[in-house]
Protein backbone atom coordinates (compact mmCIF):
# COMPACT_ATOMS: atom_id res chain seq x y z
CA UNK A 1 0.00 0.00 0.00
CA UNK A 2 1.13 3.53 -0.67
CA UNK A 3 1.32 6.05 2.13
CA UNK A 4 -2.12 7.27 3.17
CA UNK A 5 -1.28 9.89 5.76
CA UNK A 6 0.08 13.39 5.34
CA UNK A 7 -0.35 16.77 6.96
CA UNK A 8 -2.82 18.15 7.90
CA UNK A 9 -4.22 14.72 8.82
CA UNK A 10 -1.48 13.99 11.33
CA UNK A 11 -2.24 17.32 12.96
CA UNK A 12 -5.97 16.46 12.90
CA UNK A 13 -5.25 13.30 14.90
CA UNK A 14 -2.92 15.04 17.34
CA UNK A 15 -5.66 17.50 18.30
CA UNK A 16 -7.74 14.62 19.70
CA UNK A 17 -7.34 12.59 22.89
CA UNK A 18 -5.06 9.62 22.43
CA UNK A 19 -7.37 6.71 21.48
CA UNK A 20 -7.42 3.54 23.57
CA UNK A 21 -8.47 1.55 20.50
CA UNK A 22 -7.86 1.68 16.78
CA UNK A 23 -10.95 3.74 15.95
CA UNK A 24 -12.44 2.68 12.60
CA UNK A 25 -16.02 3.61 13.43
CA UNK A 26 -16.58 7.25 12.48
CA UNK A 27 -19.91 6.32 10.90
CA UNK A 28 -21.14 5.58 14.43
CA UNK A 29 -19.46 8.49 16.21
CA UNK A 30 -16.36 10.44 15.25
CA UNK A 31 -13.58 11.26 17.67
CA UNK A 32 -14.08 14.75 19.09
CA UNK A 33 -11.15 17.10 19.31
CA UNK A 34 -9.79 18.37 22.61
CA UNK A 35 -11.05 21.84 21.68
CA UNK A 36 -14.56 20.50 21.05
CA UNK A 37 -14.59 18.61 24.34
CA UNK A 38 -13.29 21.67 26.20
CA UNK A 39 -15.90 23.95 24.62
CA UNK A 40 -18.73 21.62 25.60
CA UNK A 41 -17.42 21.25 29.15
CA UNK A 42 -16.87 24.99 29.55
CA UNK A 43 -20.45 25.76 28.59
CA UNK A 44 -21.79 23.10 30.98
CA UNK A 45 -19.69 24.63 33.75
CA UNK A 46 -20.91 28.12 32.85
CA UNK A 47 -24.49 26.89 33.22
CA UNK A 48 -23.67 25.66 36.71
CA UNK A 49 -21.99 28.94 37.61
CA UNK A 50 -24.36 31.47 36.00
CA UNK A 51 -27.60 29.62 35.43
CA UNK A 52 -28.55 27.90 32.19
CA UNK A 53 -30.48 30.75 30.60
CA UNK A 54 -27.87 33.39 31.42
CA UNK A 55 -25.13 31.08 30.15
CA UNK A 56 -27.02 30.65 26.88
CA UNK A 57 -27.40 34.40 26.49
CA UNK A 58 -23.66 34.86 26.97
CA UNK A 59 -22.84 32.58 24.01
CA UNK A 60 -25.51 34.01 21.74
CA UNK A 61 -23.05 35.05 19.03
CA UNK A 62 -21.36 31.64 19.04
CA UNK A 63 -24.75 30.00 18.52
CA UNK A 64 -25.61 32.48 15.79
CA UNK A 65 -22.34 31.70 14.00
CA UNK A 66 -23.06 27.98 14.32
CA UNK A 67 -26.44 28.54 12.69
CA UNK A 68 -24.81 30.43 9.83
CA UNK A 69 -22.14 27.75 9.41
CA UNK A 70 -24.64 24.89 9.36
CA UNK A 71 -26.90 26.81 7.00
CA UNK A 72 -23.98 27.12 4.62
CA UNK A 73 -23.24 23.40 4.86
CA UNK A 74 -26.88 22.43 4.26
CA UNK A 75 -27.61 25.05 1.62
CA UNK A 76 -30.34 27.08 3.32
CA UNK A 77 -30.59 30.55 4.88
CA UNK A 78 -29.79 30.66 8.62
CA UNK A 79 -33.46 31.23 9.48
CA UNK A 80 -34.21 27.85 7.90
CA UNK A 81 -32.09 25.89 10.39
CA UNK A 82 -33.36 24.33 13.61
CA UNK A 83 -31.26 22.43 16.15
CA UNK A 84 -32.84 19.39 17.76
CA UNK A 85 -31.59 16.34 19.67
CA UNK A 86 -30.73 13.99 16.82
CA UNK A 87 -31.35 13.16 13.18
CA UNK A 88 -34.26 10.99 14.36
CA UNK A 89 -35.78 13.98 16.16
CA UNK A 90 -35.22 16.09 13.04
CA UNK A 91 -37.19 13.66 10.88
CA UNK A 92 -39.96 13.65 13.48
CA UNK A 93 -40.01 17.46 13.28
CA UNK A 94 -40.48 17.23 9.52
CA UNK A 95 -43.37 14.80 9.96
CA UNK A 96 -45.00 17.12 12.47
CA UNK A 97 -44.60 20.34 10.48
CA UNK A 98 -44.76 19.49 6.78
CA UNK A 99 -48.16 19.90 5.08
CA UNK A 100 -48.92 16.35 3.94
CA UNK A 101 -52.08 14.72 2.54
CA UNK A 102 -53.97 12.04 4.45
CA UNK A 103 -52.39 9.16 2.53
CA UNK A 104 -48.86 10.30 1.63
CA UNK A 105 -46.53 8.30 -0.59
CA UNK A 106 -42.77 8.43 -0.16
CA UNK A 107 -40.31 7.42 -2.86
CA UNK A 108 -37.16 5.68 -1.61
CA UNK A 109 -34.30 3.69 -3.11
CA UNK A 110 -33.72 0.09 -2.01
CA UNK A 111 -30.71 1.07 0.13
CA UNK A 112 -32.83 3.27 2.44
CA UNK A 113 -31.95 3.29 6.14
CA UNK A 114 -34.20 0.81 7.94
CA UNK A 115 -35.32 3.04 10.85
CA UNK A 116 -36.44 5.65 8.31
CA UNK A 117 -38.64 3.04 6.62
CA UNK A 118 -40.11 2.18 10.00
CA UNK A 119 -40.78 5.84 10.75
CA UNK A 120 -42.53 6.36 7.42
CA UNK A 121 -44.67 3.26 7.90
CA UNK A 122 -45.62 4.31 11.44
CA UNK A 123 -46.94 7.61 10.06
CA UNK A 124 -49.05 6.04 7.34
CA UNK A 125 -46.80 6.58 4.36
CA UNK A 126 -46.97 4.16 1.45
CA UNK A 127 -43.48 3.20 0.33
CA UNK A 128 -42.81 3.70 -3.39
CA UNK A 129 -39.73 2.18 -5.01
CA UNK A 130 -37.44 4.58 -6.84
CA UNK A 131 -35.35 3.19 -9.72
CA UNK A 132 -31.67 2.44 -9.25
CA UNK A 133 -28.81 1.22 -11.39
CA UNK A 134 -28.34 -2.15 -9.73
CA UNK A 135 -25.76 -0.92 -7.25
CA UNK A 136 -28.31 1.02 -5.20
CA UNK A 137 -27.47 4.36 -6.80
CA UNK A 138 -30.52 6.32 -7.93
CA UNK A 139 -31.18 6.11 -11.68
CA UNK A 140 -31.76 9.75 -12.58
CA UNK A 141 -33.19 9.17 -16.04
CA UNK A 142 -35.74 6.69 -14.74
CA UNK A 143 -36.51 8.98 -11.81
CA UNK A 144 -37.38 11.82 -14.16
CA UNK A 145 -39.84 9.57 -15.96
CA UNK A 146 -41.36 8.31 -12.71
CA UNK A 147 -41.84 11.83 -11.40
CA UNK A 148 -43.72 12.67 -14.59
CA UNK A 149 -45.87 9.53 -14.68
CA UNK A 150 -46.41 8.42 -11.07
CA UNK A 151 -45.01 11.02 -8.67
CA UNK A 152 -44.90 10.26 -4.93
CA UNK A 153 -45.86 12.88 -2.37
CA UNK A 154 -42.25 13.18 -1.21
CA UNK A 155 -38.93 11.81 -2.44
CA UNK A 156 -36.60 10.78 0.38
CA UNK A 157 -32.92 9.97 -0.11
CA UNK A 158 -30.27 8.89 2.35
CA UNK A 159 -27.35 10.76 0.83
CA UNK A 160 -24.61 8.46 2.17
CA UNK A 161 -25.71 4.98 3.09
CA UNK A 162 -24.87 3.76 6.57
CA UNK A 163 -24.32 0.06 5.92
CA UNK A 164 -21.95 0.21 2.91
CA UNK A 165 -20.13 2.67 0.69
CA UNK A 166 -22.59 4.53 -1.55
CA UNK A 167 -23.26 8.22 -2.20
CA UNK A 168 -26.49 9.21 -3.91
CA UNK A 169 -26.60 11.95 -6.61
CA UNK A 170 -28.72 14.21 -4.43
CA UNK A 171 -28.03 17.52 -6.19
CA UNK A 172 -29.11 16.07 -9.54
CA UNK A 173 -32.18 14.50 -7.95
CA UNK A 174 -33.07 17.82 -6.30
CA UNK A 175 -33.04 19.53 -9.70
CA UNK A 176 -35.39 16.90 -11.14
CA UNK A 177 -37.72 17.08 -8.14
CA UNK A 178 -37.80 20.85 -8.36
CA UNK A 179 -38.96 20.75 -11.99
CA UNK A 180 -41.60 18.14 -11.10
CA UNK A 181 -42.80 20.09 -8.07
CA UNK A 182 -42.10 17.18 -5.70
CA UNK A 183 -40.31 17.97 -2.41
CA UNK A 184 -37.05 16.16 -1.71
CA UNK A 185 -36.12 15.30 1.86
CA UNK A 186 -32.53 14.22 2.52
CA UNK A 187 -31.13 12.20 5.39
CA UNK A 188 -27.62 13.64 5.68
CA UNK A 189 -26.68 11.91 8.95
CA UNK A 190 -23.76 10.13 7.25
CA UNK A 191 -23.23 12.93 4.74
CA UNK A 192 -22.57 16.13 6.67
CA UNK A 193 -18.83 16.53 7.15
CA UNK A 194 -18.32 13.73 4.62
CA UNK A 195 -19.63 14.97 1.25
CA UNK A 196 -21.19 18.17 -0.10
CA UNK A 197 -24.61 18.56 1.54
CA UNK A 198 -25.62 21.90 0.00
CA UNK A 199 -27.61 20.17 -2.73
CA UNK A 200 -30.73 22.27 -3.22
CA UNK A 201 -33.01 19.79 -1.44
CA UNK A 202 -36.23 21.04 0.17
CA UNK A 203 -35.36 19.63 3.59
CA UNK A 204 -32.12 18.19 4.95
CA UNK A 205 -31.54 16.71 8.38
CA UNK A 206 -28.41 15.40 10.08
CA UNK A 207 -26.55 14.76 13.30
CA UNK A 208 -23.46 16.24 14.92
CA UNK A 209 -21.69 13.12 16.12
CA UNK A 210 -20.45 11.32 13.00
CA UNK A 211 -18.14 12.82 10.35
CA UNK A 212 -18.19 16.32 11.85
CA UNK A 213 -16.84 14.73 15.06
CA UNK A 214 -19.14 16.83 17.20
CA UNK A 215 -20.90 15.95 20.47
CA UNK A 216 -23.69 13.43 20.77
CA UNK A 217 -27.16 14.77 21.47
CA UNK A 218 -27.26 17.47 18.79
CA UNK A 219 -29.13 17.19 15.51
CA UNK A 220 -30.22 19.67 12.88
CA UNK A 221 -32.84 20.19 10.22
CA UNK A 222 -32.76 22.73 7.39
CA UNK A 223 -35.82 23.70 5.37
CA UNK A 224 -35.74 25.68 2.13
CA UNK A 225 -37.22 29.19 2.33
CA UNK A 226 -40.07 28.56 -0.11
CA UNK A 227 -41.67 26.15 2.38
CA UNK A 228 -41.54 28.24 5.56
CA UNK A 229 -44.96 29.85 5.24
CA UNK A 230 -46.67 26.51 4.64
CA UNK A 231 -45.19 24.71 7.65
CA UNK A 232 -47.64 23.54 10.30
CA UNK A 233 -45.80 24.77 13.34
CA UNK A 234 -47.15 25.32 16.83
CA UNK A 235 -45.81 28.70 17.87
CA UNK A 236 -45.22 28.94 21.59
CA UNK A 237 -46.48 32.06 23.33
CA UNK A 238 -43.31 31.85 25.42
CA UNK A 239 -41.15 32.44 22.33
CA UNK A 240 -40.27 35.86 20.89
CA UNK A 241 -42.86 37.13 18.41
CA UNK A 242 -40.26 37.60 15.69
CA UNK A 243 -38.76 34.10 16.02
CA UNK A 244 -38.39 32.52 12.54
CA UNK A 245 -40.91 29.79 11.81
CA UNK A 246 -38.35 26.97 11.57
CA UNK A 247 -36.81 27.94 14.92
CA UNK A 248 -40.10 26.91 16.59
CA UNK A 249 -39.06 23.31 15.91
CA UNK A 250 -36.34 23.66 18.53
CA UNK A 251 -36.85 22.36 22.06
CA UNK A 252 -36.64 24.61 25.09
CA UNK A 253 -34.73 21.72 26.73
CA UNK A 254 -31.82 22.23 24.36
CA UNK A 255 -28.39 20.70 24.88
CA UNK A 256 -26.76 24.11 24.52
CA UNK A 257 -23.37 22.86 25.71
CA UNK A 258 -23.44 20.30 22.90
CA UNK A 259 -24.25 23.01 20.39
CA UNK A 260 -21.27 25.02 21.60
CA UNK A 261 -19.09 21.96 21.13
CA UNK A 262 -20.54 21.49 17.66
CA UNK A 263 -19.71 25.11 16.85
CA UNK A 264 -16.05 24.31 17.50
CA UNK A 265 -16.16 21.07 15.50
CA UNK A 266 -17.76 22.80 12.51
CA UNK A 267 -15.19 25.60 12.62
CA UNK A 268 -12.40 22.99 12.62
CA UNK A 269 -13.96 21.29 9.60
CA UNK A 270 -14.36 24.55 7.71
CA UNK A 271 -10.84 25.68 8.60
CA UNK A 272 -9.38 22.51 7.10
CA UNK A 273 -11.61 23.08 4.09
CA UNK A 274 -14.77 21.09 3.43
CA UNK A 275 -13.74 20.19 -0.13
CA UNK A 276 -10.32 19.04 1.07
CA UNK A 277 -11.75 16.93 3.89
CA UNK A 278 -14.42 15.41 1.66
CA UNK A 279 -11.88 14.46 -0.99
CA UNK A 280 -9.63 12.94 1.66
CA UNK A 281 -12.49 10.84 3.05
CA UNK A 282 -13.27 9.52 -0.41
CA UNK A 283 -9.59 8.63 -0.78
CA UNK A 284 -9.64 6.87 2.59
CA UNK A 285 -12.62 4.79 1.46
CA UNK A 286 -10.85 3.70 -1.72
CA UNK A 287 -7.64 2.85 0.15
CA UNK A 288 -9.55 0.91 2.80
CA UNK A 289 -11.45 -1.13 0.23
CA UNK A 290 -8.21 -1.86 -1.65
CA UNK A 291 -6.42 -2.97 1.51
CA UNK A 292 -9.25 -5.33 2.47
CA UNK A 293 -9.92 -6.72 -0.98
CA UNK A 294 -7.89 -9.94 -0.72
CA UNK A 295 -8.58 -11.16 2.82
CA UNK A 296 -9.57 -14.82 2.79
CA UNK A 297 -13.14 -15.27 3.99
CA UNK A 298 -14.24 -11.70 3.38
CA UNK A 299 -15.46 -9.75 0.36
CA UNK A 300 -15.67 -5.99 0.00
CA UNK A 301 -19.23 -4.93 -0.82
CA UNK A 302 -19.24 -2.59 -3.80
CA UNK A 303 -15.51 -2.51 -4.42
CA UNK A 304 -13.44 0.69 -4.31
CA UNK A 305 -15.28 2.90 -6.81
CA UNK A 306 -14.35 6.61 -6.55
CA UNK A 307 -17.12 8.78 -5.13
CA UNK A 308 -18.48 6.21 -2.67
CA UNK A 309 -17.15 7.92 0.44
CA UNK A 310 -15.21 6.58 3.43
CA UNK A 311 -17.48 3.70 4.49
CA UNK A 312 -16.41 0.18 3.53
CA UNK A 313 -18.45 -2.97 4.23
CA UNK A 314 -17.22 -6.53 4.37
CA UNK A 315 -19.37 -9.58 3.67
CA UNK A 316 -18.39 -12.90 5.27
CA UNK A 317 -17.89 -15.63 2.65
CA UNK A 318 -17.20 -18.65 4.85
CA UNK A 319 -19.99 -18.41 7.41
CA UNK A 320 -18.34 -16.14 9.97
CA UNK A 321 -20.52 -14.51 12.60
CA UNK A 322 -20.16 -10.77 11.95
CA UNK A 323 -21.18 -9.83 15.49
CA UNK A 324 -18.68 -12.25 17.03
CA UNK A 325 -16.03 -10.89 14.68
CA UNK A 326 -16.72 -7.34 15.78
CA UNK A 327 -16.41 -8.39 19.42
CA UNK A 328 -13.19 -10.32 18.73
CA UNK A 329 -11.64 -7.37 16.90
CA UNK A 330 -12.35 -5.11 19.85
CA UNK A 331 -11.50 -7.40 22.77
CA UNK A 332 -8.53 -9.27 21.27
CA UNK A 333 -7.06 -6.66 18.92
CA UNK A 334 -8.33 -3.31 20.21
CA UNK A 335 -9.97 -2.43 16.88
CA UNK A 336 -13.36 -0.68 16.86
CA UNK A 337 -15.74 -1.44 13.97
CA UNK A 338 -19.49 -1.92 13.55
CA UNK A 339 -21.46 -5.13 13.03
CA UNK A 340 -24.45 -4.11 10.94
CA UNK A 341 -27.68 -6.13 11.15
CA UNK A 342 -30.02 -6.57 8.20
CA UNK A 343 -32.44 -4.16 9.92
CA UNK A 344 -30.14 -1.31 8.93
CA UNK A 345 -31.19 -1.65 5.29
CA UNK A 346 -33.74 -4.48 5.04
CA UNK A 347 -34.53 -3.84 1.37
CA UNK A 348 -30.86 -4.14 0.40
CA UNK A 349 -28.97 -6.30 2.90
CA UNK A 350 -29.15 -10.08 2.63
CA UNK A 351 -26.93 -10.75 5.67
CA UNK A 352 -25.08 -8.82 8.38
CA UNK A 353 -22.05 -6.81 7.26
CA UNK A 354 -18.91 -5.64 9.04
CA UNK A 355 -18.55 -1.88 8.59
CA UNK A 356 -15.19 -0.10 8.53
CA UNK A 357 -15.29 3.71 8.65
CA UNK A 358 -11.95 5.42 9.35
CA UNK A 359 -11.59 9.18 9.33
CA UNK A 360 -9.04 11.37 7.58
CA UNK A 361 -6.17 10.20 9.82
CA UNK A 362 -6.26 6.64 8.47
CA UNK A 363 -2.75 5.16 8.07
CA UNK A 364 -1.12 2.28 6.28
CA UNK A 365 -0.29 0.83 9.67
CA UNK A 366 -3.90 0.97 10.82
CA UNK A 367 -5.15 -0.81 7.72
CA UNK A 368 -2.41 -3.43 7.95
CA UNK A 369 -3.36 -4.06 11.58
CA UNK A 370 -6.99 -4.57 10.60
CA UNK A 371 -6.06 -6.91 7.77
CA UNK A 372 -3.91 -9.00 10.10
CA UNK A 373 -6.64 -9.15 12.75
CA UNK A 374 -9.30 -10.24 10.25
CA UNK A 375 -7.00 -12.90 8.84
CA UNK A 376 -6.34 -14.20 12.37
CA UNK A 377 -9.38 -16.44 12.73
Amino acid sequence: MGAVIADPWLEWAEHRPRPRVLHLDSAAAGRQSVATLDATAAQARLEAEMGACVAQEQVGEVLAQLRRDVAGLLGTPPDGVAFVESATAALAALFASWPLPDEPRVGVVAVEWGPNLEAFAARGFTIVDLPHDGTGRLDLGALEQQLADHPPTVVHLTQVTSHRGLVQPVAEAAALCRVAGIPLWVDAAQAIGHVDTATGADAVYATSRKWLAGPRGVGMVAIAAQHWDALRIRRSTMSPADLPAVAHLESHEAHVAGRIGLATAVREYLTLGSDVVNARLDEVGRLTAKALADIEGWAVVGGSTPGNGAITALRPTTGQDVFATRTRLLTEHGILTTAGSVARAPRDMQEPLLRISPHVDCTDEALARLVEALADR
